[in-house]
């Protein structure tokens, strides 16, 4: 099924009004928004400790970016525009995915919990060989890096990607793909227990620094080509005087510096976190529920 016609043109005034209402993901963005307001309000009416105001923050920032994704504009124009695409795409795994983690709904839903129910839920997670296996296995650092980074790559494949383009089911799939995988990666970088200890220093540079120039080569093959690397959108007129091969680079530029930025930091963020924690005193967290591990 192919996608449904866009404007020829984007103009301020439509920019403006390039919002529209899913109804399977607005519902579903409005539930996970309540749903954690609830949680979080149980936990502190249960005398256990929620967590930290900014990381509610943070998950409702990612709630926010993930409607402007797929609600908004981007969404709106990425038939058009190849730079507003890519756009979509940093909002999915540079901006939601990352946010969302931070925010720990999963491990705060559990603690809403009463004892019995989140212990038959850590029971059936942790208990059984065969899942607890398979959720090692997922979370692993190389698996991680495969994951993240061949969904990023393949779908940027000419004959995918403009396949995603022209159908709906199709792009539906790459969107999940990415944003999927992107939990997956956050999760593992940030906070990967229960399923695994925290990633090394060195474990998580490396992996930090293998992503980025996985995302380096990808971007700048796609700003430095000559050649239109992807026809599907020579057929729209574009805003701003732009032309089908500048929309390509201008879009690759856009991934390439986003991307680089945010990998570097997180580089230089993480080498030196050692030294910083050295000088300063230990937190009190909460521990997870059931496994005694620290948490929220």
């Amino acid at each position: 099924m192919l996608l449904p016609p866009l404007h020829a043109t984007a103009n301020a005034d439509s920019w403006l009004r390039a919002w529209h209402f899913d109804p399977i993901l607005a519902p579903l963005l409005t539930a996970a928004g309540v749903g954690y307001l609830i949680a979080y309000q149980t936990v502190q009416r249960s005398g256990r400790r929620p967590p930290p105001f900014w990381r509610a923050t943070a998950y409702f920032a990612g709630l926010a970016a993930l409607a402007i994704a797929l609600l908004g504009p981007p969404d709106h124009f990425n038939g058009i525009l190849f730079s507003v695409h890519m756009v979509q795409h940093l909002l999915l795994m540079l901006v939601a995915a990352p946010l969302l983690v931070l925010g720990r709904p999963a491990a705060l839903a559990l603690w809403a919990l009463p004892s019995r129910p989140r212990q038959r839920i850590w029971r059936a997670l942790l208990g059984h060989r065969p899942v607890r296996s398979s959720l090692t296995l997922l979370t692993h650092p190389f698996m991680v890096f495969l994951l993240y980074n061949g969904s990023f790559v393949a779908w940027h494949l000419p004959a995918l990607y403009q396949a995603a383009v022209v159908d709906r089911l199709v792009h539906e799939v790459e969107h999940a793909s990415f944003f999927g995988t992107a939990l997956l990666f956050w999760q593992v970088l940030l906070d990967p227990r229960p399923w695994r200890r925290r990633l090394s220093t060195e474990a998580v540079v490396l992996l930090l620094f293998a992503t980025w120039m996985v995302s380096d080569l990808l971007c700048a093959t796609v700003t430095l080509s000559s050649e239109l690397l992807y026809p599907v959108y020579a057929s729209h007129s574009k805003p701003w005087g732009l032309s089908p091969l500048g929309d390509q680079r201008l879009g690759g530029a856009i991934m390439w510096i986003a991307g680089g930025v945010l990998y570097v930091a997180l580089l230089l963020g993480y080498l030196a976190y050692p030294a910083v924690r050295r000088g300063s005193p230990s937190p009190r967290h909460a521990r997870y529920p059931l496994t005694g591990r620290r948490t929220l």
